[in-house]
């Protein structure tokens, strides 16, 4: 009887130990099912932070690209942004570490909305201002352009006016005369009957003109290239003019008839082809010829 209750004890026991034994192995089986679960969890919630990080560094590089002129806190921003990336690869699968990256992310993707939206409004300011310079650009450009038309307008206006300011002679003539007793003039083209040549032009009209005393310088230069009267020489920087005589007289805008007398200082009139030329200072204004025979 008693070593009948002995086996049963023992086989109770067995049982007892062989239910514990199986107990612990499956809550052992349930904790190592568990904890891989949680480990995958975990590591899917780390790769999601790391995809979004990465989505936010894409963001900062599209921000900087689009800036000729860096932006300092995007750059900083984003090598923040960097460090907290390479932080959380290198990190060990926890919820205490898995939670601290996430409210770094948050963080950063607060702040990053904050420079972004920044950017976007210095970015439209600088297109604004560079529309702004493009135009006033335009518009110094045009009135340089303009400025430079009416100088040259101005200078050729001023030329004209020069020009025209300027007096010219008309209808310059030279001929032989016989002087009769009575002071009458007699022309003539016999050399030999000639007293004195006789030269006379026409100032025309000219309201532009400053009016007061002029004067011409007036060569007559014989058949044999010889210039007759005073054969005076003047200087000018170009070199000497030699005269005849001076043809001075006192302008006052209006038409002027002008005659003088010129001579040889000595000898007669030779035949042939005389030519006169008129002078203001060192510039030929007129030029004419004459014979006698």
């Amino acid at each position: 009887m008693n070593s009948t209750s002995s086996n049963k004890g023992s086989k109770a026991a067995i049982i007892i130990l062989a239910l514990l034994l199986i107990g612990t192995l499956f809550y052992g089986y349930k904790m190592h099912q568990e904890s891989s679960e949680t480990e995958a969890i975990l590591q899917s919630e780390k790769s999601e932070v790391l995809r979004n990080l990465e989505n936010m560094s894409s963001l900062y590089n599209e921000a900087n690209a689009d800036n000729e002129v860096a932006n300092e806190k995007l750059i900083e921003a984003q090598a923040r942004l960097e460090t907290l990336m390479a932080e959380l690869k290198a990190s060990k699968s926890s919820v205490s570490a898995l939670l601290k990256y996430k409210k770094k992310y948050f963080e950063l993707e607060s702040e990053m909305e904050v420079l972004l939206d920044e950017n976007a409004t210095l970015k439209f300011q600088n297109a604004l201002l560079e529309t702004s310079l493009d135009s006033t650009q335009v518009e110094l450009s045009t009135q340089l352009a303009s400025n430079s038309q009416l100088e040259e307008q101005n200078l050729r206006l001023t030329e004209s006016v020069d020009v025209a300011k300027k007096l010219t002679v008309e209808r310059l003539n030279a001929f032989g005369v016989i002087q009769r007793n009575s002071g009458k003039l007699v022309p003539t083209t016999r050399a030999s009957r000639v007293d004195n040549l006789r030269i006379c032009y026409s100032v025309p009209s000219n309201l532009l003109t400053e009016s007061g005393d002029k004067k011409y310088f007036v060569q007559v230069i014989d058949p044999s290239l010889n210039v007759i009267g005073s054969n005076t020489p003047v200087q000018f920087e170009e070199g000497v003019l030699k005269y005849s005589y001076v043809s001075a007289f006192t302008y006052d805008n209006q038409l002027l008839d002008v005659c003088d007398f010129v001579s040889p200082e000595e000898g007669d009139y030779g035949k042939g082809i005389y030519t006169v030329n008129m002078f203001d200072q060192n510039v030929l204004i007129s030029t004419s010829t004459f014979t006698l025979k």
